[in-house]
């Protein structure tokens, strides 16, 4: 039956404690995502019963609504409802305002990265989506790497992660509170090309007197983050102290005279540095003890998605790309969301259940095609519970055996889909990785079916 978005977003707004209880509101690729005043306030299982709703998460100091493919429609209903304000703040008197130190500094920083990656990934995935297409069509034979034709679709999918700068200063400038615009300008001046030849040839720069060490900012991720960051707080700075009948002119013409050099000289050298630590940090503790390392990351990964916490590590696992060339980070999650799709399969091959069937088939194959597993995760395995344990133990052992091979990504390709998986076995232990990819989904089809669901959880459920 065809979903009333207008009626299920009205109905959400209702239960979420109604309109003067949104701060903010944005939306992921399947799920709402409300900052309220009160959480108290939302009604979680009455949200979770409304038709086209698969569940509801509270995290990373977001009031979460998963509602899968159909977000975008729901979205826009809301925008329809005044009060609601899509893709910003909800005006609200500084009464009412939530105050800061209820927040943690783990919260902070998780809305913090999600709020900058998160508006940026729907480009990242379509662009490396195609990416993959067009190497594939090279591997393949079908397209030749020397051909304009090739030169053209690989700079479509490759440009997002070469101006990945760009994008990130816009969001990072958006959730910081400041002009989307001047945190462009910040990248722009990073990826000046007159400034990207003075770094090619080695010429020796100074900026006055003052030494200034160059360096290639394409496909960096920190160091314009650090720098929109700083870009804010001057700004900030010279909106109080210089006078208002002056200050269009002079307060952004000063914010980025000051940023740029600043950023130039000490933010981008320093916040390289530091993501060449944490890169190699990072790797050299991998490397430490793979099998343990790799099981904990892959039968945790779904609980840190959950959680909000994933962010962290994918953050931590683009900047390795980056700065190494390769990351052995997230080829440990790959698996994630084919095994999801594997135990909503188990659970659809298993039951006699009408409805149940429908759902779970539905779900499977927006994990498996579609690359989206919440679905799956909010609506089927977790509502059941022992198939999303059966899921973890599955991505538990193929993390140990992907990490133990020493498997890493070596092109920003986006998520790993059941479209790209021939790019996967060209990265070093690609082929392990697609093994441990079957070991997941093969593996919670067939524990799934022999003991992770039965048809006797729906009279439990009813009972309870």
């Amino acid at each position: 039956m065809k979903t009333d978005y207008n009626k299920l977003a009205k109905s959400i707004v209702e239960l979420i404690g109604g309109t003067e209880n949104v701060v903010s509101l944005t939306h992921c690729i399947t799920r709402l995502r409300f900052v309220l005043k009160d959480e108290a306030k939302a009604k979680k299982s009455a949200i979770e019963e409304l038709q086209g709703v698969v569940s509801v998460i509270k995290a990373g100091g977001q009031y979460q609504v998963v509602i899968g493919k159909e977000v975008e429609d729901v979205y826009q209903a809301l925008g329809k409802i005044p009060g609601i304000k899509l893709e910003g703040t909800v005006d609200i008197d500084e009464k009412d305002n939530i105050p800061q130190g209820r927040k943690n500094l783990l919260t902070m920083l998780l809305e913090t990265i999600s709020g900058i990656f998160m508006p940026c990934m729907s480009a990242m995935v379509a662009a490396g989506l195609l990416k993959a297409v067009v190497i594939m069509l090279s591997m393949f034979g079908a397209l030749s790497a020397e051909s304009t034709t090739y030169a053209i679709l690989y700079a479509v999918g490759d440009a997002f992660f070469y101006f990945m700068p760009f994008f990130l200063a816009a969001a990072a400038a958006k959730k910081f509170g400041s002009n989307i615009y001047m945190g462009l300008s910040v990248a722009a001046a990073f990826l000046y090309p007159n400034l990207l030849s003075l770094f090619e040839s080695g010429t020796e720069v100074t900026f006055t007197v003052i030494p200034v060490k160059l360096l290639n900012y394409s496909n960096t991720v920190i160091p314009i983050i650090f720098a929109v960051y700083v870009m804010t707080k001057i700004e900030k700075l010279f909106k109080r102290i210089i006078p208002k009948i002056v200050a269009g002119v002079f307060v952004p013409s000063l914010t980025l005279l000051v940023t740029v050099p600043l950023s130039l000289i000490v933010i981008g050298p320093v916040t390289d540095q530091l993501s060449s630590w944490l890169a190699t940090g990072i790797t050299y503790f991998v490397g430490i003890c793979p099998p343990v390392v790799g099981f904990i990351v892959g039968a945790s990964w779904s609980l840190l998605i959950m959680l909000g916490l994933h962010w962290a590590i994918i953050t931590v696992a683009i900047n390795n790309l980056m700065v190494l060339g390769i990351d052995k980070i997230l080829p440990i999650t790959f698996p994630c969301t084919f095994s999801h799709a594997g135990a909503a399969l188990g659970v659809a091959i298993k039951t006699k259940d009408a409805k149940v069937k429908e759902v779970a088939t539905a779900a499977f194959f927006s994990a498996f095609i579609g690359n989206i597993s919440e679905p799956a995760i909010y609506g089927v395995n977790l509502k059941y519970k022992k198939p999303f344990i059966v899921a973890c133990i599955c991505d538990g052992i193929a993390g140990a055996l992907i990490a133990s091979a020493g498997a890493g990504f070596t092109d920003a390709i986006g998520a790993v889909s059941i479209f790209n998986l021939p790019v996967v076995a060209t990265w070093p232990g690609g082929v392990v990785m697609l093994i441990g990819i079957a070991i997941g989904f093969f593996g919670t089809v067939i524990g799934t079916f022999l003991f992770g669901y039965s048809d006797k959880m729906l009279v439990e459920q009813k009972e309870t």
